[in-house]
């Protein structure tokens, strides 16, 4: 049965949760759609021409941006979740394994950091590597990329566990 409770009583968590569901939904279908769509299609029509180098820098100086942004809603928006849901007692802090429900946000959080530090890599440090190749600067790129979406899609999985967990009748 649903509680009857006033817009104005839960309108601060929504919009929490909305902000926290859209900085995560750039970060990581940003990278979705560079990974299957951008960065295949570019190779595809201009090969591996210097336009194409070009045209990879400008959109990973755009996507850093929007990376960028959502790390800091992202930080912001989940410091404000984390305080309710301490508060309430479904968690016992952050970065602790006191029961199921903090062990899996943390995981999550700790995810989250390696997301934060492969996009840095990728963004600030791969093109700095002297020693490479732009082919082995490239690769290195694509590999970053890739850890990084993976680690984004068992960060989402993880939101749906806890988010399932926190919605379960307490025994």
């Amino acid at each position: 049965m649903l509680l009857m409770i006033p817009i104005s009583a839960i309108i601060a968590p929504i919009l929490i949760n909305f902000l926290h569901n859209v900085f995560t939904a750039l970060w990581i279908g940003g990278m979705l759609t560079l990974a299957f769509t951008v960065l295949p299609a570019m190779r595809k029509v201009l090969g591996k021409s210097k336009e194409t180098q070009v045209l990879n820098s400008m959109i990973k100086k755009k996507l850093s941006l929007l990376t960028y942004i959502s790390i800091i809603g992202l930080i912001v928006t989940g410091l404000l979740m984390s305080n309710r849901s301490v508060l309430s007692g479904l968690s016992t802090g952050f970065l602790s394994f006191g029961n199921e429900y903090s062990t899996l946000m943390s995981i999550k959080h700790l995810l989250y950091f390696v997301m934060v530090f492969l996009s840095l890599f990728r963004s600030q440090g791969v093109d700095r590597i002297k020693k490479f190749t732009p082919e082995q600067k490239q690769k290195l790129n694509m590999l970053t990329l890739l850890l990084n979406i993976l680690a984004g899609l068992a960060v989402l999985f993880l939101s749906s566990y806890v988010s399932v967990l926190a919605a379960l009748p307490t025994p």
